[in-house]
């Protein structure tokens, strides 16, 4: 525009353009390759897919009740004492949203059932701590662990996968069952959680989560079979409020 002697636009940026039809015309004459046609192919599809996925700016405030309402008896079970209050360092490591740790006590059993339950409403920044990394830390030695599909025997409508285990300090024993819920998946396996977390957190915006333990002490005499069947009556009767207070949908 400054110049005295006004220019083209090819001019003003050196275009060669002698000869610029035919070049383009050679086009035509490019054959598409196995590769190509399929990069094309995926780039559409995952355009599509990425167009479809629903809103993920959802609100971050699930409808649930707080652990403070849990009932103190479920079925026929009922808690002792008021719920245990973790210390200030044990509360930042664990990191959950909110969390309920009670015994529970059955006049028709031998010994009492430790609850613990934590809820994270968001897991994107750190989530639910396996177990099997924060027990030995608590001095606690895991003698025995076994991933067991419990759906059956449960009478389950959905899959139930949980970890059965058995932990000891020093003389003590315990029976232990655990298991990670993401929405209305029991997993057994924290890699598997840490997989539906990504899945959920793409296509619904979801990465709320928690973790189930049941704890019972294994006395002198009595079988793991015993201590595993107080530990199952426990889990039968947990199963009609926990939704309240862990929403699968």
């Amino acid at each position: 525009f400054l110049q005295p002697v006004k220019m083209s636009l090819a001019e003003a940026l050196d275009l060669e353009t002698d000869g610029l039809a035919a070049q383009a015309g050679r086009i035509r004459l490019v054959e598409a390759s196995p590769a190509m046609i399929t990069t094309a192919a995926l780039t559409v599809a995952l355009s599509l897919a990425w167009l479809a996925v629903p809103d993920r700016t959802v609100d971050a405030s699930i409808e649930r009740d707080g652990f403070h309402l849990f009932p103190r008896e479920i079925g026929g079970w009922q808690q002792v004492g008021p719920p245990e209050i973790l210390d200030q360092r044990t509360a930042q490591a664990l990191g959950a949203d909110d969390y309920h740790s009670v015994q529970l006590t059955n006049p028709s059993m031998a010994a009492n059932v430790g609850l613990f339950m934590a809820w994270y409403a968001d897991q994107s920044r750190g989530g639910v701590h396996s177990p099997e990394i924060c027990l030995p830390g608590g001095g606690w030695e895991i003698a025995w662990l076994e991933r067991s599909d419990i759906t059956e025997r449960l009478g389950a409508d959905r899959p139930f996968n949980l970890n059965r285990a058995i932990i000891q300090k020093g003389e003590t024993r315990m029976m232990v069952y655990y298991w990670f819920q993401q929405r209305e998946r029991r997993i057994a396996w924290d890699i598997a959680a840490k997989f539906w977390l990504m899945v959920d957190g793409i296509t619904t915006g979801r990465t709320d989560g928690a973790l189930i333990r049941l704890t019972t002490p294994i006395g002198r005499g009595e079988s793991d079979e015993e201590a595993e069947a107080r530990l199952f009556d426990a889990l039968q009767d947990l199963m009609n409020p926990l939704p309240r207070f862990i929403p699968a949908s």
